[in-house]
């Protein structure tokens, strides 16, 4: 399924790929991690992300 976000246009969200999972990572204005959410793609990657902030 192809996202209809492209992840690379979010401000504060960085993606990697690190260890064979996707990790999307919450970023400060600086550029400090905050957070960070792992998945097998980067959708559960986002929604654990998610998880982790509520």
């Amino acid at each position: 399924m192809e996202s209809l976000i492209n992840v690379l246009n979010l401000k504060y969200l960085k993606v990697e790929y690190i260890n064979n999972q996707n990790v999307v990572i919450l970023v400060d204005n600086e550029g400090f991690e905050i957070l960070k959410g792992y998945g097998n793609t980067i959708t559960d990657a986002m929604n654990d992300l998610h998880q982790n902030l509520i």
